[in-house]
């Protein structure tokens, strides 16, 4: 499966495309005639930017992956001597995207329920960009709290997934202030542990 991701004219026109639909649809939902079509552009061409869906569905997932990744390294980078500031910055920018208009939920959170089956090729690609994010946050979180790293990793990492999620359901603005809230207390609880 290619990750490949060829910038062409053509090639940006599918992504934009591809991207818009995919979130706003789900991937198993929009086919290649559908892109092809929202796009302008000619099956062939898609195919030789993509190779194929599966490898447009690859390129979707690590972008947003790299996006999540970002946030991670921004937090870093904002606030170098100070880990639960870190933290804070991530869960900060997480909240700022549920409490977008156009939020319908984590692009790759969405994607681990229309591909349940873990050995799936697609679904394989979202646990490792998940995996990855949280070894993030659990490289900052042992700078708060060596001995429960990995689980304060985790708290935060099922918070955002739940924030997440809730502001499906419910308010995104409420999701978005309980997530900080209740992160704010979680990271506090690890860091007097």
């Amino acid at each position: 499966m290619s990750t490949r991701f060829d910038p062409t004219p053509a090639g940006r026109r599918v992504w934009d495309a591809a991207n818009s639909l995919f979130y706003e649809r789900g991937i198993r939902a929009v086919g290649v005639a559908e892109i092809a079509a929202t796009s302008g552009v000619a099956k062939p061409s898609l195919y030789r930017n993509f190779e194929s869906k599966e490898g447009l569905v690859v390129a979707y997932l690590n972008e947003h992956s790299a996006s999540d990744l970002h946030i991670v390294r921004a937090a870093r980078e904002a606030h170098p001597d100070d880990p639960r500031e870190q933290l804070r910055s991530v869960v900060s920018a997480v909240a700022d995207k549920i409490n977008a208009p156009v939020y319908r939920g984590c692009p790759l959170a969405n994607a681990a329920i229309e591909f349940p089956d873990r050995d799936h090729p697609i679904r394989r690609r979202v646990d490792e960009h998940k995996a990855s994010f949280l070894r993030g946050l659990a490289e900052i979180a042992m700078q708060v709290n060596a001995d429960a790293a990995q689980d304060l990793a985790f708290s935060i990492a099922m918070l955002l997934e739940g924030a997440s999620c809730s502001a499906q359901i419910f308010s995104r603005a409420q999701s978005a202030r309980a997530l900080i809230i209740t992160a704010d207390a979680i990271i506090d609880a690890y860091s007097a542990a």
